[in-house]
């Protein structure tokens, strides 16, 4: 059917400038391959990756146990001390006079990528005193002096490893040394997690009601037995048992109940507060009783916090990527005069970002849908992309009360309303430990394209001519290149570094071999487009009224974009921008339309909608055309949009699927008859043309529509691969608004 010129003469104008798209894939035939990625194998490399990156930050920390301890053994005690300290409230803090207060001194600070661009000094640590302590009580200052032997570990840790964060030593005296210098106002990301957590406290308080009579004996009781039978048979972790009783002062005698329960006496402790300034004397003696065991034994258990949330959280861009975990080592008194009294001199320990951690599972060896996790030993996930530790209150962003003790069934549960979906998919669930921490490790591969990868080689310096188009960008979020080992690659982009690093400007830079080779190759396959985006913008006859924009996306992370109408004229303002993270290659996820088109059967047709506002009645759709042939098929991932406004369209939706038919009868036929002579036993491609488009697929979220457009623009790129039947895959896009 014809449908003036303005289909099937330009769709027809289209499938003729293929050719040199065929030509490309043919230079490069003889060694592109697919391979099956082996989920088993796949999930012990990023485990031990993860392992031997966990495994540094806790020798880090046991280094800063060590020299803390030693530091103490030969520290003597000194009432009398005057000593002079860096005192984080008080950095840079200058009186009425324009002089430096005292404890405060002038320190230099810069803006530090690698510390969330807050301004620091990696040249010392300072120290945090709470207000209701006073910041020159002698065991404090004699504290203080000791901790001072931990600024040379500190800057050592981490120029051994440049990828730690922040460094500590919290004393049970009250003082807290923290590397590098900070001031108070931006200090600690343990601080935002400790109002939160009060916050909740406060509510939880607030909703309690007197109600009924604590039977205290009885619950005594039931708890000596509850820890007797565990330790009696061996369950649980067999670490300290204690049962801590705080009471508002009531008077009861429970002497009848630790006669029975609890002989010969364990030495328990008990304190009898009657003013806040009792509190933290009072209160923090118990710790001396629990440590009592591992001092004696010198045990220095390592520690794993459950994640919990950064300071920079709300200035983030995915809520499940932003959280931290923490290890910590408790510090011990080595005095031979006090060993037997197991004196607990504070902990040390190290931050570590989630987002750091998962970084070594890279999404391009997960494929579209897939996904990798962490849960901790209760089976709470510390890093998941369906974590949603924020809501919405008003128009803040608030922390759910148990954002960190989410338990994996509850992102994992299947939806099982009736719901019609867009599309169903089939998981494989491959997951291990990972040694010397509580913490699993687990990945999601989906069953077809998922489980296969496409490979292919091209020379460096084909690549890098292809790789510097003004057309291309790669995924911001991803790691080709890690920059933040060495201060002076921080400046780069990744894409920077990576040109860099071929051009062997930058050898030191440490870069993914393997995903700058699949880079490499999408980008010399892909550059033709360029060229042909080109002469249609100069071409005004060739230019169809409506079109916004032209892109395409590869597994590698490869965008290539061309806008052909500017900012004040287009309708999706913010469609494939930095701020539209859901059509962008990101930590979290490949972008919306590459998911939806990738898991789409041959000719299938799919039009998607992403919504950026919705008193705008202008919304963008897209389409993929898929056609393929052979035993083993692998998605490149190349993807060509086009975005329309509604407003340049009309016309029956029923003549644009005849034409779009045509568009894909035309495309296997030339497609069959190019490669014929190509590969052997096609005559098994008889009748396949017939089968290309099978399914027009529309919806909009769970609902379906209708569209009326006209002059729909096609564009085609071209994917190939190699396999045991030896055929190709053709793979093109289009989109455009709709009401």
């Amino acid at each position: 059917m014809m449908i003036k010129y303005d289909i099937s003469d330009r769709l027809t104008d289209v499938v003729k400038h293929l050719p040199c798209s065929f030509q490309k894939f043919r230079d490069v035939e003889s060694i592109i391959k697919i391979v099956d990625i082996d989920g088993r194998a796949q999930v012990r490399d990023f485990s031990e990756d993860i392992e031997r990156m966990l495994g540094s930050k806790m020798k880090s920390v046991k280094r800063l146990a060590e020299s803390a301890e030693d530091a103490d053994l030969y520290h003597e005690f000194n009432k009398t001390l005057q000593f002079d300290y860096y005192n984080s409230m008080l950095v840079n803090t200058m009186d009425d006079d324009g002089n430096f207060i005292e404890l405060g001194g002038e320190f230099p600070l810069e803006e530090n990528e690698h510390f969330n661009n807050i301004p620091v000094n990696t040249m010392q640590s300072d120290v945090q005193v709470p207000t209701n302590v006073y910041n020159k009580d002698p065991y404090i200052l004699n504290g203080i002096y000791m901790s001072e032997a931990l600024n040379d570990v500190f800057a050592n840790n981490f120029k051994k490893d440049p990828t730690l964060t922040w460094q500590y030593f919290g004393s049970s005296s009250g003082f807290f040394r923290i590397y590098p210098v900070l001031t108070l106002s931006l200090s600690l990301t343990l601080s935002l997690s400790l109002s939160f957590t009060i916050q909740h406290f406060k509510v939880l308080v607030d909703d309690l009601h007197v109600k009924g009579e604590g039977k205290v004996a009885k619950a005594m009781k039931e708890s000596f037995k509850i820890l007797n039978e565990a330790a009696t048979k061996g369950q649980g972790s067999l670490c300290n048992q204690a049962i801590m009783l705080i009471t508002d002062g009531a008077m009861e005698d429970f002497k009848d109940v630790f006669e029975e329960f609890n002989w010969p006496d364990r030495r328990g402790y008990y304190t009898h507060i009657s003013t806040l300034a009792d509190v933290q004397e009072n209160v923090m003696e118990y710790l001396h009783v629990l440590s009592r065991p591992m001092v004696i034994n010198h045990n220095h258990d390592i520690i794993w916090t459950e994640a919990y949330m950064d300071s920079v959280l709300f200035a983030t861009k995915a809520q499940s990527l932003l959280l931290m975990t923490s290890v910590a080592m408790p510090v011990f008194s080595k005095k031979k005069e006090t060993l037997s009294h197991g004196i607990l001199l504070g902990v040390v320990g190290s931050d570590i970002p989630l987002l750091e951690v998962m970084k070594l599972a890279p999404r391009y060896r997960l494929g579209p849908h897939g996904y990798a996790f962490l849960i901790t030993n209760n089976g709470y996930i510390l890093a998941h992309p369906d974590l949603r530790p924020l809501y919405k209150d008003g128009k803040k962003l608030k922390p759910k009360p148990n954002y960190n003790s989410v338990d994996l069934a509850e992102v994992e549960w299947e939806d099982i309303d009736e719901t019609k979906r867009p599309m169903f998919l089939t998981n494989d669930y491959f997951y291990t430990t990972i040694n010397d921490t509580p913490f699993s490790f687990g990945m999601v591969l989906t069953r077809g394209h998922g489980q296969l990868m496409f490979m292919g080689t091209v020379s460096v310096e084909e690549g890098l001519h292809d790789l510097t188009s003004p057309d291309l960008s790669i995924a911001a979020e991803w790691t080709y290149c890690e920059t933040d080992i060495d201060p002076h690659h921080r400046k780069y982009s990744q894409l920077q570094a990576v040109i860099r690093y071929l051009q062997g400007k930058e050898p030191d830079l440490e870069c993914d071999e393997v995903l700058l080779q699949q880079t490499l190759f999408d980008a010399v396959v892909t550059a033709p487009l360029e060229a042909y985006w080109q002469a249609i913008m100069l071409n005004a006859s060739g230019m169809e009224a409506g079109v916004e924009t032209a892109f395409l996306g590869t597994r590698s992370g490869i965008i290539r974009l061309t806008r052909y109408t500017g900012m004040e004229t287009r309708v999706a303002k913010k469609f494939l921008t930095p701020a539209d993270k859901d059509n962008l290659f990101t930590m979290d996820h490949f972008p919306l339309w590459y998911r939806l088109a990738m898991e789409n059967p041959a000719g299938r047709f799919l039009y998607y909608m992403p919504v950026e506002d919705n008193d705008n009645k202008d919304k963008t759709a897209v389409t993929a055309v898929t056609v393929s042939s052979g035993g083993k098929t692998a998605m490149a991932g190349g993807k060509l949009l086009l975005s329309f406004t509604l407003s340049e369209m009309s016309g029956s939706f029923s003549q644009l699927l005849e034409a779009l038919m045509h568009l894909v009868a035309s495309m296997c036929t030339e497609v069959f008859n190019t490669h014929r002579s190509v590969h052997t036993g096609s005559s098994t491609l008889s009748g396949a043309t017939a089968k290309c488009l099978t399914h027009i697929l529309l919806w909009r979220g769970k609902h379906s529509i209708c569209l009326v457009p006209k002059r729909p623009w096609l564009l085609l790129s071209v994917c190939s691969y190699d396999n045991c039947d030896g055929f190709h895959i053709f793979i093109g896009f289009f989109s455009c608004p709709v009401s």
